[in-house]
């Protein structure tokens, strides 16, 4: 007899919608027979390589072989399936081939949690959103190697993601201009082949997001680009701190010679990358109109050219049969400008806190455009993710999206100052965006956690997540990172700061959550890179919210720290430099690291002689 419906009793993420639990167990192995009815090649040989690893992870039964049926079809929603799970037959059907696909990442999951078989039970599932995507930043300073880019794809599949995009302002081998940005020290194009490729093959729409208005400060300090700018550049790049590369300079849009430099810059990358789909950014234009042509242009003269610009990208990009992406900052300043955008554009609409605008999506919706709502991870500018932040901002936008009609949820994971952010503390974040984005009335808080730490690590991993809930709670309010990496003037300038009490209990939960990642096995999903970066961090947090214990108590008028106090701090931050430096080139290239390195070195001797 039929159990119970329930979503919530298997440790599957997303979570499916619905859930019939039957009586019984289905153990599956290499001996399992295989029956794929589907008219892509690409079902049978994610089937046939699961098969072929089970007997690395899974208790199997002696008992007789399992046949697995595998077919599309009619009356199923396009990315929807149907799996049925019995003693000795498993039924999956989709209502296309990527349907199924994602049914077999349900089944992944199952068998990679199930330790006596799989439950037989009776699954049927299909997205809230249509598109569920992931931005990664690859630019700010960390340049992902190919192999971490093929480990994050991976994982995004089992999620059932279907867009990954790439953020790039300099950091691509472009053709035209070698100096831009060498080879070793960005994404090359056969990077983006071999990933388009790997993409393809799990479903997974590979998009460029390429910074060609604001944001391109790299490339217009250049001295063959440094008139292009609408103010230039007082300095090199290499001389800019992280504040002022994160606001980048803006594309004088008004001179030829940019235009011809932008159709450049995306000739290479469409040239790179097969998707229908581009992002050509245009956010945070800061100067558009005020430096060079500020005693010339109104300010509806600056949304006329800011219009012209995008226009001129979107049917350069379109010439090339790619459907344009557009992020919604300036249209939401200047709801007018909506009209005279080209109609087939896809409207990006972000906001990162509590105070965003949510509300503005069925704006665009409203106005006929194709439109993204995307949330983010919350930790660019942080050591630890702001967990809490992260999951408000994503269930909030998940909400407004469905009831709005949007077509899509991509969560953002940007790397500002930097990118001191390891991967690992984004990859709570990156699950629940997906999970949100499968559907929207998703289970979060602890609930979630349970459920995601069952499908990447061992009962510790619970106890570890619940600290890291705790360590991140600081960075709810205050940016870590960035007042860790402040010089002293800046940072006793710092007009707000945590109490004492609350730095206290940061110093340790850190110091718990270091204990349990340190002691934490690795599993087929959480990795010793993982469990090293989560490490890590909550040692760099810890020493940080330290070091703010300190500036507290200076302006309270308590005693400072004594000598040996800050000598080993000093010694800690230089072991934790040491263990990041190593996490680091682990996963990514080295463009980027010596900043870092800089910056931790500064601050470790204005300690050491204070």
């Amino acid at each position: 007899m039929p159990q119970e419906s329930t979503r919530q009793n298997m440790f599957i993420l997303p979570q499916p919608r619905h859930i019939t639990r039957r009586m019984g167990v289905c153990y599956v192995s290499s001996r399992t027979s295989i029956d794929v009815q589907v008219n892509d090649e690409r079902i049978a040989e994610h089937v046939t390589a699961w098969l072929c690893k089970l007997s690395t992870y899974s208790q199997v039964s002696n008992s007789d072989p399992v046949c697995m049926v595998i077919k599309t079809a009619s009356g199923l929603a396009s990315q929807g399936y149907t799996l049925s799970i019995m003693p000795k037959r498993i039924l999956l059907e989709g209502g296309s081939a990527i349907g199924c696909f994602y049914g077999l990442q349900t089944l992944k999951q199952l068998s990679l949690t199930s330790k006596i078989g799989l439950p037989c039970c009776v699954i049927e599932d299909e997205p809230d959103f249509t598109t569920r995507g992931v931005l990664h930043d690859v630019t700010r300073g960390k340049v992902p190697t190919l192999e971490t880019l093929l480990l994050l794809v991976d994982r995004l599949a089992q999620l059932k993601i279907n867009q990954l995009q790439l953020y790039i302002e300099h950091a691509f081998a472009f053709s035209f201009d070698p100096s831009i940005c060498r080879a070793d020290e960005g994404l090359t194009p056969e990077d983006v082949h071999t990933l388009d490729q790997y993409c393809h093959e799990r479903f997974i729409d590979l998009v460029p997001a390429v910074a060609n208005l604001g944001h391109m400060g790299r490339i217009l300090s250049l001295p063959q680009y440094h008139q292009l700018a609408e103010i230039e550049a007082d300095s090199d790049w290499e001389q800019m701190t992280w504040p002022q590369r994160a606001r980048g300079l803006t594309l004088d849009v008004d001179n030829p010679a940019s235009l011809d430099l932008v159709k450049n810059m995306w000739r290479d990358i469409l040239a790179a990358f097969s998707s229908p789909v581009v992002n050509i950014c245009g956010d945070e234009p800061w100067d558009l109109g005020r430096g060079k042509h500020r005693e010339t242009l109104t300010e509806q003269m600056r949304m006329d050219i800011y219009i012209r610009h995008v226009c001129n990208i979107a049917k350069l990009c379109e010439s090339q049969e790619r459907h344009v992406q557009l992020w919604s900052d300036v249209l939401r300043h200047y709801p007018s400008a909506c009209s005279q955008l080209p109609e087939n554009i896809s409207i990006l609409h972000w906001g990162y806190d509590d105070s965003a605008d949510y509300e503005a999506t069925s704006r665009f919706v409203d106005h006929g455009y194709s439109t993204m709502v995307c949330p983010g991870t919350s930790g660019w500018k942080r050591i630890i993710n702001a967990m809490d932040l992260a999951e408000r901002n994503i269930k909030t936008f998940a909400q407004v999206g469905v009831q709005a009609g949007a077509d899509g949820l991509i969560t953002t994971d940007w790397g500002d100052h930097g990118h001191f952010n390891l991967l690992a503390c984004s990859w709570h974040g990156i699950t629940l965006g997906a999970s949100l984005a499968w559907h929207v009335d998703h289970v979060i808080g602890e609930t979630f956690d349970e459920n995601f730490t069952q499908t990447i690590s061992d009962d510790d991993g619970r106890a570890l997540l619940s600290a890291l809930r705790r360590t991140s709670s600081l960075a709810g309010d205050y940016e870590t990172w960035r007042l860790l990496w402040q010089p002293a003037k800046m940072l006793e300038a710092q007009a707000s700061l945590p109490s004492e009490d609350e730095l206290i209990a940061c110093i340790q939960n850190s110091q718990r959550a270091t204990q349990l990642a340190d002691k934490l096995s690795p599993t087929i999903h959480c990795t010793v890179a993982d469990l090293r970066e989560l490490a890590v961090s909550c040692r760099v947090n810890k020493l940080a919210a330290r070091r703010l214990q300190w500036e507290v108590r200076r302006r309270l008028g308590k005693s400072a720290p004594a000598n040996h106090e800050r000598i080993l701090w000093v010694d800690e931050l230089k072991r934790c430099l040491h263990e990041y430096e190593a996490c680091w080139r682990e996963r990514n290239k080295e463009s980027g690291l010596a900043d870092i390195r800089v910056a931790l070195v500064r601050v470790a001797k204005e300690v050491r002689d204070c």
